[in-house]
């Protein structure tokens, strides 16, 4: 059993060292995203545009998460041309048309919007049925108590707040 402990502690010594190695190993755009201070800083539009714009060196992130060079240089050209007095929708129309409709995360005409927006709508619905429900459970549940005793019954009173006025009552 000793034996087993020690090797169990020492394997999983190795995975741990070993784990961040082979985590970061063969990804070619690991580098982490410049930060707004080398991309000048807050500019208005600029994140709007970073989380619809997929990067255009492997198509499978957005801007505002991916930290590839060219995903960087896309970023830096956003906000130069959004300081420069481009309005949002002028400037993602040039990259748009630079480098096709696939540029964006949620292509113009896309289903996905208005299913999102019926989802909402039937999560809120959903929700407030929930509640309806739940309020007339309990009032059901109160009703059913009233009948059974007779008398209405507060449901905040229970038979130890009875013998506890009782005993103050003696006091």
């Amino acid at each position: 059993m000793g034996q087993r402990r020690f090797l169990f502690v020492v394997f999983a010594a190795l995975f741990a060292v070993a784990s961040p190695a082979w985590a970061g190993a063969g990804d070619e755009h690991a580098e982490a995203p410049a930060g707004d201070a080398e991309l000048g800083g807050y500019v208005p539009g600029a994140a709007v545009l970073d989380g619809r714009l997929l990067a255009p060196c492997c198509w499978n992130q957005t801007l505002d998460i991916h930290g590839s060079p060219s995903a960087n240089a896309l970023r830096k050209e956003i906000r130069m041309r959004l300081k420069r007095g481009e309005s949002v929708e002028e400037v993602e129309a040039v990259i748009v048309e630079r480098y096709g409709e696939k540029i964006r995360a949620v292509p113009k005409g896309s289903p996905l919007q208005s299913f999102a927006t019926v989802l909402a709508l039937l999560f809120g619905v959903a929700g407030g049925l929930s509640v309806w429900m739940l309020l007339r459970w309990k009032r059901r549940r109160e009703l059913a108590l009233e009948k059974a005793s007779g008398s209405k019954v507060d449901p905040k009173r229970d038979r130890f707040d009875d013998a506890i006025d009782a005993e103050l009552k003696q006091l």
